[in-house]
């Protein structure tokens, strides 16, 4: 995806989600103010019922008859009818004589100031009867603000969350878009050097089997001899290429498993160092093997073992400039044979020494394209390490060359 539009969709994403959020917020002030009216319109609704009922009974004038007033039945037709009007909140209810500026009742004498300065405010006549005072029924809801808030801002934490979802599931999927593409121009550099990889042998197999159809040659034993090793050198190195594919495919499943048993790795270098011998005695290099490792036998797959071996040796000779010179050696640490394969070749920056183990991927740097090779070796390598239950590093300089180490466990 090119980088413009990425920013674009990136861009657009953004503006759409702080528009939600902003429509939100006045939705939810919105929502607050409804919710509000909603609140006073059922406290009238009540309060003009609870009025209704005491007005209908033969209550005493609070103050002006020796007959008490039933405060109690205030409270109890308060919270009756505010419940009957969708109101679970208990409020603080008080009977104000508005003449004498005083309260008759409180039912939380602690709260008579809030009460006095509460717009629930309202009219009451006991028994109908019009007196020369002034009474009110006050109500006073101390979490009535909290508590529509509260059912508000759950509706704008919960909008804020899904942006945060959804915000999410955008980078991801982003991400992974971008990193299909990656993937799809690896396989699609990869399916290229794997046709030119086998091309390139059958090439030189077909070439020496035309040379071998001459009379002349085929009559020279050292010459014939010369082509055929050719052929074989040939035929080995398609035949480690075509199995490391395959190995590396099978790998991919989960129910892969290794065929181990008891191989002697000297032996398995020396057998691989000997099929590099031709090539790098061509480029003027030299191999070199320091085999310390004592013992020298551990429990492994001698296929993919050996195989190991030859990625990490034929990686050394792609990535030497001039004559490769490969060292591999072994030794015991901690109960660990350590095999290590070095080269003087261009090394690997930094960077890219992140990614080296991962399947297509190929080193961008130097002449490296110019290296023939599909991405696919040394992930082989770490896979197979991991399978043994071993551990893979990597110590490389640009311009000083590489050092595989490969830490296999002895038992």
């Amino acid at each position: 995806m090119k980088r413009r539009i990425r920013v674009i969709i990136i861009s657009v994403f953004a503006i759409a989600a702080v528009s939600l959020v902003v429509t939100q917020f006045f939705q939810t002030r919105r929502t607050f103010s409804i919710n509000d009216n909603m609140f006073n319109v059922g406290v009238g609704n009540a309060m003009d019922e609870v009025i209704k009922q005491l007005g209908g009974e033969s209550q005493a004038i609070p103050g002006q008859t020796s007959e008490p007033f039933n405060y109690q039945e205030l409270d109890s037709l308060v919270i009756e009818q505010l419940l009957v009007n969708g109101i679970d909140i208990h409020p603080v209810v008080g009977l104000y004589n508005g003449t004498e500026r005083s309260f008759l009742y409180s039912s939380d004498p602690q709260h008579e100031q809030q009460l006095e300065e509460s717009p629930y405010r309202y009219n009451f006549h006991p028994a109908g009867v019009v007196s020369n005072s002034q009474f009110f029924i006050i109500l006073s809801f101390p979490s009535a603000q909290l508590f529509l808030q509260r059912n508000s801002n759950l509706f704008v934490y919960l909008s804020f969350f899904l942006v945060l979802i959804i915000a999410a599931m955008f980078i991801i999927s982003i991400r992974a878009m971008a990193n299909q593409r990656k993937l799809d121009q690896m396989k699609s550099e990869f399916i290229n050097n794997m046709t030119h990889e086998i091309k390139t042998p059958l090439a030189t197999i077909g070439l020496a089997c035309e040379m071998l159809r001459d009379d002349t040659i085929s009559q020279d034993s050292e010459s014939r001899k010369n082509f055929i090793g050719i052929i074989n050198d040939e035929n080995q190195r398609m035949r480690v290429l075509v199995e490391t594919i395959l190995q590396s495919a099978k790998m991919s499943n989960k129910n892969f498993r290794i065929n181990p048993k008891e191989v002697d790795v000297h032996q398995i270098i020396g057998k691989v160092a000997q099929s590099f011998k031709l090539p790098i005695a061509n480029r003027g290099g030299r191999l070199t093997t320091e085999l310390h490792a004592e013992p020298s036998v551990i429990v492994a797959d001698e296929l993919h073992i050996t195989n190991l071996v030859y990625n990490l040796i034929d990686n050394g000779i792609k990535y030497s400039s001039d004559a490769p010179d490969i060292t591999v050696s072994t030794r015991i640490a901690d109960r660990f044979l350590e095999l290590r394969v070095s080269d003087h070749g261009i090394g690997i920056s930094k960077e890219d020494q992140k990614h080296v183990f991962e399947k297509f991927y190929r080193v961008s740097t130097g002449n490296v394209h110019n290296v023939k090779g599909f991405g696919i070796g040394l992930n082989y390598v770490a896979q197979v390490v991991k399978l043994h239950h071993g551990h893979i590093a990597l110590e490389s300089e640009l311009g000083e060359g590489s050092t595989f180490i490969i830490s296999l466990p002895l038992e």
